[in-house]
C-alpha cells in the first residue's frame, strides 16, 4: 500500500512537470526585457560579482543572477531554466501544503487528487507568466520558495512542540525569503492565519499556547515591516515611482487594483506587462466605492467561513495578507504588476478544486477543461513574451496613453537597428500623449540623429531646453551639443567635396553652438564627465584646447595643497575636471604619455567614470601597453557593462594578439546591443575567415553589406570568401 502511494506521488509529480513544461516550452529563449537591462545586463555586481555572502537588498536574488552570468553569460536560456525549476518546485510545495490542509479539513474527497489539481492551477495559470518568463521577476519565485518552505516547516511541526526551535527553523526560511524579495515579510502573518484556522480552529485563546514561537517575530518582523514601508519597497520594487501619490490616494487606487487581480485570477484576459492604471482621486469615485464594498464583503465572507469552510477562509485572507506589502498604504513604484500575484495565487489555488467540486456536477472532466484552457493561455502569453517587439507592441496597444511602453517599443526597434520604426513609435507616442516630451523627447531626438535628421533633432532639443530645469535641462544641453557634433562628423566626411574656405566657415557655425550647449550644461552639472569630455573635444577642434589646458593648470597650481580627505564634493569635481582636461587635451594632441599621467591622477579622485577609463585604455593601447589598456577597458566595462565602444576596443586588442575566443566574445557583446555595428561584423568576419569558418564569416559580411552595400573592406572579404 505504501509502495502504491509513493508511486502515485511520483506519477503526480511527473504529470505536473510534463504539463508545466508544455506550458512553458516556448519561453526558454524569451529575451531580456524591461528592467532586465538594469537588473542584469547593466548591473556590474551581477556581471562581475563574486559569490561571497553580503548583506544588501535582494542579495540572494542577485547572487542567482551572478550564477547564471557565470554559467551562460548573456545567453538567456540558463536564466529561464532556473526560473522554470523554481516555479516547478513552488508548485510541488503547493501540492504538499494543499495535501496537508485537506487532510485536516476534508474527509469525503481524494485528497491527493485535489492537492494535485491545486498545484496544477498554480503552475499552469497564465497570470504566472510574468513571474516565470520575465527574468527579473525571479524575485517572486525565489521569495515564494522560501515563504512556502517556512510555512510547510510550521505545518509539519507537531503542534504541541511548536516553540523556539520551530521558530528558528522558520526564521531561517524567513531570512532567505526576505533576501530574495522584501514582500516575504508577511510570512509570520500567513503562519498565524494557518494556525488560527486549522490548529486553533478559529479560537484566539488557543494561539497563546504558542507564544514562544510568535515572540521571536514581534520585534524582528515589526522592524522589518517599518523599514520596508518607509524605505525598502520604495527603493527596489518596480521601475518608476507611481506619480507621487499620497498614502491615502495610493490605498484608494489599490482597492481597484485588488479587484483587478481577482478578475485576472478567474478570467485571465488582457494580461499586460505595463498597465496604464489611473490613480483614484477620492473615496467618492464610483469604482473605488464598488471595490471597497466588494472587498469588505469578501473579508466578511472569509470570517463567516472560518469554521465551516476554513480552506476558503484561508484563501481569502491569504490573498489580503500576501498583497499587503504592495497593495496597502505605502506608495511604491507602479501601482499594479501581475508578478505581485505569484505568491497570492499559491493560497488561492488551494480552493480551486473545492470550487470546482461545488459548482460542477462533472468535476474531473470540468477541471481538466479548465487546466487545458490555462495551458493554452500560458503558451499564448509566452508567445507574446518570446519577442521583445511583439511584447511591447502588445503593451502599447493596451496602454496607449502611457509613456513608458512607447519608449520600450522604440528601444526594442533601436536594438535591432530599425531606426525608422523607432521614430514612428516615438512620434506616435508624442502625438497620443501631449506632455510626452519629458519622457520620449530625448530618445526621439537621438533617433532623429541616427536617421540623419539633424534639424529635427536640434529643434526638439531646443524645445526641451525651454521647458526643462535642473538635471533634465543639463542633459538636454548635452543632447543639443551632441546633435551639432553629428553635423560636424557629417561635415568632416564631406570635406573633400567643398572648398577649404567653405569648410572653415561651416566648421565654426557648427562647433560654436555645440561648445555653448556643453558649457551651459556643465554650469548646471559640472560633474557630468561625458559632457566635459565632449566639451574638451569641441574646443580642441576649434583650436582652443591649449586655452583650456592653461586655465586648468593654473587652477591646479592654486590648489597644490588639495586634501582629498577634507575636500568637498565640489572641490573634488573641480580637481578631477582639471586633471581630466589636461589629460584629454594631451590625448587629442597625440601626447599619449602625458595623457596617461593625468588620467591616472584623475582616476585617483574619481574611480567610477567610464569615459576616463575608456580614453586611458585608448592612450595605453597607442603606447603599446596592451596589458594596462585591457585593464582600463575592463574597468570601464565594470562601471558600464553595456559600454559598446569599450567592448569593441577590447576586442581589437585581443584580435591583434590573436586571442580569437576573447575577441569574438567582445565583438559579439557589441552586436548584442548594436546589431548594425559595421566594424564589429567586419572583425568577426575576418576572424572566422582566418579560422576557416566561412559560413560564419559570410553571415557577418552579409550583415555589413545589408547596411553598407559599398563598404570596400566587406567587398574585399566577400571576394576572399567567394561571395
Amino acid at each position: 500500500m505504501k509502495h502504491r502511494m509513493g508511486g502515485s506521488i511520483w506519477i503526480i509529480a511527473i504529470v505536473l512537470f510534463a504539463a508545466t513544461l508544455a506550458a512553458y516550452s516556448n519561453s526558454f529563449w524569451a529575451p531580456f526585457v524591461f528592467d532586465d537591462l538594469q537588473t542584469i545586463q547593466r548591473n556590474a555586481s551581477v556581471r562581475f560579482g563574486d559569490l561571497g555572502f553580503a548583506f544588501y537588498p535582494r542579495a540572494l536574488l542577485f547572487k542567482t543572477f551572478t550564477w547564471n552570468s557565470i554559467w551562460s553569460g548573456q545567453e538567456v536560456w540558463s536564466y529561464h531554466v532556473l526560473n522554470f525549476v523554481l516555479h516547478f518546485l513552488n508548485g510541488l510545495l503547493v501540492f504538499v501544503i494543499a495535501g496537508r490542509i485537506l487532510r485536516l479539513t476534508a474527509t469525503d474527497i481524494n485528497r491527493r487528487t485535489y492537492a494535485a489539481l491545486a498545484a496544477a492551477f498554480f503552475l499552469l495559470h497564465p497570470l504566472q507568466t510574468e513571474s516565470v518568463t520575465y527574468i527579473s521577476s525571479r524575485s517572486e519565485l525565489l521569495s515564494t520558495f522560501f515563504y512556502l518552505l517556512g510555512l510547510l516547516a510550521f505545518i509539519v511541526w507537531p503542534p504541541d512542540h511548536i516553540g523556539f526551535l520551530c521558530g528558528a527553523v522558520v526564521g531561517l526560511a524567513y531570512v532567505f525569503g526576505v533576501g530574495a524579495k522584501e514582500t516575504a515579510v508577511t510570512l509570520p502573518a500567513a503562519i498565524l492565519l494557518y494556525d488560527f484556522l486549522f490548529i486553533s480552529k478559529g479560537r484566539f485563546r488557543a494561539l497563546l499556547s504558542r507564544w514562544r514561537f510568535y515572540s521571536l517575530y514581534i520585534l524582528g518582523a515589526s522592524a522589518t515591516i517599518y523599514y520596508l514601508l518607509t524605505v525598502g519597497l520604495k527603493e527596489v520594487v518596480g521601475s518608476h515611482v507611481s506619480g507621487n501619490l499620497s498614502s491615502w490616494h495610493y490605498f484608494l487606487t489599490e482597492t481597484r487594483v485588488l479587484i483587478r487581480y481577482l478578475q485576472l485570477t478567474f478570467l485571465p484576459f488582457g494580461l499586460n506587462l505595463d498597465y496604464d492604471f489611473r490613480p483614484s482621486a477620492g473615496i467618492a469615485d464610483p469604482a473605488v466605492l464598488f471595490s471597497v464594498v466588494l472587498l469588505l464583503a469578501l473579508g466578511i465572507l472569509g470570517w463567516r467561513l472560518r469554521e465551516r469552510a476554513p480552506i476558503f477562509a484561508f484563501s481569502i485572507f491569504w490573498f489580503f495578507v500576501t498583497l499587503s506589502p504592495t497593495s496597502s498604504f505605502a506608495p511604491i513604484a507602479d501601482v499594479i504588476f501581475e508578478h505581485r500575484m505569484y505568491l497570492p495565487l499559491a493560497g488561492l489555488a488551494i480552493s480551486f478544486p473545492l470550487l470546482v467540486k461545488r459548482f460542477s456536477p462533472r468535476r474531473p472532466l470540468f477541471s481538466c477543461w479548465i487546466l487545458a484552457a490555462l495551458v493554452i493561455g500560458t503558451v499564448s502569453r509566452n508567445y507574446v513574451w518570446g519577442d521583445e517587439i511583439r511584447l511591447f507592441t502588445d503593451v502599447v496597444a493596451k496602454s496607449s496613453h502611457k509613456k513608458r511602453p512607447y519608449n520600450s517599443l522604440a528601444f526594442a526597434y533601436y536594438k535591432r537597428g530599425d531606426y525608422d520604426h523607432a521614430v514612428a513609435v516615438l512620434e506616435n507616442g508624442m502625438e497620443k500623449i501631449p506632455d510626452g516630451i519629458d519622457y520620449l523627447g530625448d530618445f526621439l531626438g537621438t533617433m532623429y540623429l541616427k536617421q540623419g535628421q539633424y534639424g529635427k533633432a536640434i529643434q526638439l532639443f531646443q524645445r526641451e531646453a525651454r521647458e526643462f530645469t535642473g538635471k533634465q535641462l543639463a542633459e538636454t544641453y548635452n543632447h543639443l551639443g551632441m546633435a551639432y557634433l553629428y553635423i560636424w562628423t557629417d561635415l568632416q566626411n564631406r570635406q573633400n567635396q567643398i572648398t577649404a574656405a567653405e569648410f572653415d566657415s561651416r566648421k565654426e557655425e557648427v562647433l560654436k553652438p555645440a561648445a555653448e550647449a556643453f558649457s551651459k550644461g556643465l554650469e548646471i552639472m559640472p560633474g557630468m564627465a561625458s559632457m566635459l569630455d565632449e566639451y574638451i573635444n569641441t574646443m580642441c577642434w576649434r583650436g582652443r584646447g591649449s586655452a583650456l589646458e592653461t586655465a586648468a593648470v593654473a587652477r591646479l597650481r592654486l590648489n597644490e595643497n588639495f586634501d582629498f580627505a577634507r575636500a568637498t564634493e565640489a572641490q573634488k569635481t573641480e580637481k578631477f575636471s582639471d586633471l581630466y582636461t589636461i589629460g584629454k587635451v594631451a590625448f587629442n594632441n597625440g601626447d599619449y604619455a602625458r595623457a596617461d599621467n593625468y588620467f591616472e591622477e584623475a582616476e585617483k579622485i574619481k574611480n567610477d567614470v567610464k569615459i576616463v577609463f575608456f580614453n586611458h585604455g585608448y592612450a595605453l593601447a597607442a603606447l603599446k601597453q596592451d596589458e594596462r589598456a585591457i585593464e582600463k577597458y575592463i574597468q570601464a566595462i565594470r562601471v558600464e557593462p553595456v559600454f559598446i565602444e569599450a567592448h569593441h576596443n577590447l576586442g581589437l586588442i585581443y584580435m591583434n594578439r590573436r586571442d580569437y575566443p576573447k575577441a569574438i566574445e567582445s565583438f559579439t557583446e557589441v552586436l548584442r546591443f548594436e546589431p548594425n555595428y559595421v566594424s564589429a561584423h567586419l572583425h568577426l568576419a575576418s576572424i572566422y575567415a582566418a579560422e576557416g569558418k566561412k559560413d560564419l564569416a559570410r553571415e557577418h559580411i552579409s550583415s555589413v553589406l545589408a547596411v553598407s552595400p559599398n563598404n570596400p573592406q566587406a567587398a574585399a572579404i566577400a571576394r576572399q570568401l567567394g561571395l
